[in-house]
C-alpha cells in the first residue's frame, strides 16, 4: 500500500472514531477535501457534501473545498448550480477547475462556450504534463456527449504522447465504434488484447466488432477465445451462435442455440433466435415444437402471431388469416402484427392495405431494412416508381450491400426515365454489374458485351433508357 493510501486510511479512521465518540475535530482544509473525495468515491455523496460544508465553515474561501463542492455538484449532475458556484472561484489556471467547467457546459449543451474555452486553454503555455492531462480528459468528455470527431482528435494526440494508457485506448475504440468505423475500432481493441491477451472482455468486444463489420469468421474465432477463458458465460455462446447464423452456418448455430437453452432454459431471446434459424432452414415441424415449448414456459404472449407466420411460410394463407383475427387486442400495435397483416394483404393483392401496414411497421421500427425493402416492392406493384426509388435509396444508405437493392433501384430509375438519377445509380455499379444489367435489359447473353468498355456500356444503357421513355410517350 502506498503512503498516500495509508495517509487517507489513517485520516478516515481518525474521523470515524471522532464521530463515534461524538467529538468535534479540527481538520485542515486539504484534509476536509481528502475526506470528502474519499467518501464520494465510496458512493456516500451525502457524507462528502456534509464534510465540504463543515470544512467551508472552518475554512471559508478555501480553494480546495470550493473546488470539491463544484466536483460534487457536477458528480450529482447539477450543472447549472455548478456553473453558478464557479463564479465565486477566481482560478481559471487550475486544470481541474477548467475541466469541471467544460464538463458542465457540454452537459448543458452550451457547445459554443465549451469549445471556446477548450480552444482558449489549448492556446496557453502549459506544462507538458498539464497539457497531456487536459487533452486526455477533454477527449473523454467530448466522447461522453457524442462529439466523437474532436474527441478522437484529442485522444489520438494523447496517444502520441502516451500510447500505453488503457483508458484512452478503450475510449478511442468506443468512439470509432459509435461512428461506425469498425475497422479503426478493431485496431484499438487489438491494442488492448496486445496488452492483455487473456482479457475476456477484450475478446468479447472484438468479436462484436467483427460481427458488426460482417467479418463473421473472425467473430466466431474471437468468441471461441472468450469461451476458452470463461466457459460458463452463456451470453458469449449466444453471440457465437448468432455469428454462425449470419455466416450461413445455420445447422451449427441451431446446435449452439439449443445448448444455450439447456444451460439457460428461461432465456426467451434464445427461443426467438432459434425460431429464425428453423424458419431459414424450413424446418417447420421443429418450429412448431419450439413454439409449444416457449408457450409452456412463458405463456401465450406473441404465440398466435408466430403460429400465423408458420402458416405463411408453409403457404397456408387461409389459416394464417384466421389466426390474424385471433391476435389479442393488446398485441395489435406491435411490429410483428403489422408485418403479418402486411404480408397477408400483399398475398391477397390488397396493396394499399399492405402498404399501410408496412408503414405502421416502419414507424414502430425506424430504419428497419426489411421493411424498407418491402415498402419498395409494394410501391412498384402499384406503379409508384419514384416512391419505390426513395425507399431503395434510403435502404442503400443504411446498408449499401443489401441484396438486389442496387439492381432494383437501377431498373426503377430505368423505368422512370430521368437521366441524372439513372446516371447516379449507374456510377455505383462495377463494370461487371453494368454488363449484367445491360444483358438483362437488352435480353442478350452477357458474353456479347464482354469487349465493351465501361463508357460504351453506359452509352448503350442510356440509349435503352431513352428508347423506353420514347416508347412510353408514344404509348400514353
Amino acid at each position: 500500500m502506498e503512503d498516500s493510501e495509508l495517509d487517507i486510511q489513517s485520516l478516515v479512521e481518525k474521523y470515524e472514531q471522532a464521530r463515534v465518540l461524538g467529538k468535534a475535530m479540527y481538520f485542515d482544509a486539504d484534509e476536509f477535501a481528502l475526506l470528502a473525495d474519499y467518501y464520494n468515491s465510496e458512493g456516500d455523496s451525502e457524507e462528502a457534501e456534509r464534510l465540504v460544508e463543515e470544512g467551508l465553515k472552518m475554512h471559508p474561501g478555501s480553494h480546495e473545498l470550493m473546488l470539491m463542492k463544484v466536483k460534487l455538484l457536477v458528480f450529482s449532475e447539477m450543472y447549472e448550480e455548478a456553473l453558478e458556484y464557479m463564479q465565486w472561484i477566481s482560478d481559471d489556471e487550475d486544470v481541474d477547475f477548467l475541466l469541471l467547467k467544460i464538463e458542465s457546459l457540454l452537459s448543458l449543451g452550451y457547445d459554443g462556450e465549451a469549445n471556446e474555452l477548450i480552444n482558449n486553454v489549448l492556446g496557453r503555455n502549459m506544462t507538458s504534463s498539464d497539457y497531456y492531462y487536459f487533452i486526455t480528459e477533454v477527449g473523454y468528455l467530448l466522447n461522453d456527449v457524442d462529439q466523437f470527431d474532436r474527441g478522437i482528435q484529442l485522444l489520438e494526440e494523447s496517444m502520441s504522447i502516451n500510447h500505453t494508457n488503457i483508458d484512452t485506448i478503450v475510449d478511442l475504440a468506443y468512439a470509432y465504434e459509435m461512428k461506425g468505423d469498425y475497422e479503426k475500432a478493431i485496431i484499438y481493441n487489438n491494442q488492448l488484447l496486445d496488452i492483455d491477451p487473456y482479457s475476456f472482455e477484450g475478446w468479447v468486444n472484438i468479436g462484436k466488432l467483427f460481427s458488426m463489420n460482417e467479418q463473421h469468421d473472425k467473430a466466431i474465432d474471437a468468441f471461441d477465445f472468450a469461451i476458452t477463458i470463461n466457459e460458463e458465460d452463456v451470453s458469449v455462446l449466444k453471440m457465437k451462435a448468432l455469428s454462425l447464423f449470419l455466416n450461413d452456418n445455420v445447422d451449427e448455430s441451431i446446435a449452439l442455440f439449443e445448448e444455450c437453452l439447456q444451460r439457460s432454459p428461461d432465456d426467451e431471446a434464445v427461443y426467438d433466435s432459434l425460431f429464425e434459424s428453423y424458419a431459414t432452414l424450413e424446418r417447420y415441424d421443429e418450429l412448431v415444437r419450439l413454439i409449444d415449448r416457449k408457450e409452456a414456459l412463458f405463456g401465450s404472449k406473441g404465440i398466435v402471431i408466430k403460429r400465423a407466420f408458420i402458416c405463411v411460410y408453409t403457404g397456408d394463407y387461409e389459416k394464417a388469416n384466421e389466426l390474424l383475427y385471433q391476435v389479442p387486442e393488446e398485441e395489435r400495435e406491435t411490429f410483428d402484427y403489422f408485418m403479418l397483416e402486411a404480408e397477408l394483404a400483399f398475398h391477397q393483392k390488397d396493396y394499399p392495405r399492405a402498404e399501410g401496414a408496412y408503414i405502421k411497421a416502419a414507424l414502430v421500427s425506424e430504419g428497419n431494412e426489411d421493411v424498407l425493402d418491402r415498402l419498395a416492392n409494394v410501391s412498384v406493384v402499384q406503379g409508384k416508381f419514384e416512391q419505390a426509388a426513395q425507399y431503395l435509396e434510403e435502404l442503400l444508405e443504411l446498408e449499401p450491400s443489401y441484396p438486389t437493392a442496387k439492381s432494383r433501384l437501377a431498373f426503377i430509375r430505368f423505368e422512370i426515365g430521368s437521366k441524372e438519377p439513372f446516371d447516379e445509380i449507374m456510377n455505383q455499379f462495377s463494370d461487371k454489374e453494368l454488363r449484367t444489367l445491360l444483358s438483362l435489359i437488352m435480353g442478350n447473353d452477357v458474353d456479347e458485351f464482354s469487349d465493351y468498355s465501361r463508357e460504351k456500356i453506359l452509352v448503350r444503357l442510356n440509349e435503352a433508357r431513352e428508347n423506353r421513355v420514347l416508347f412510353k410517350n408514344i404509348k400514353y
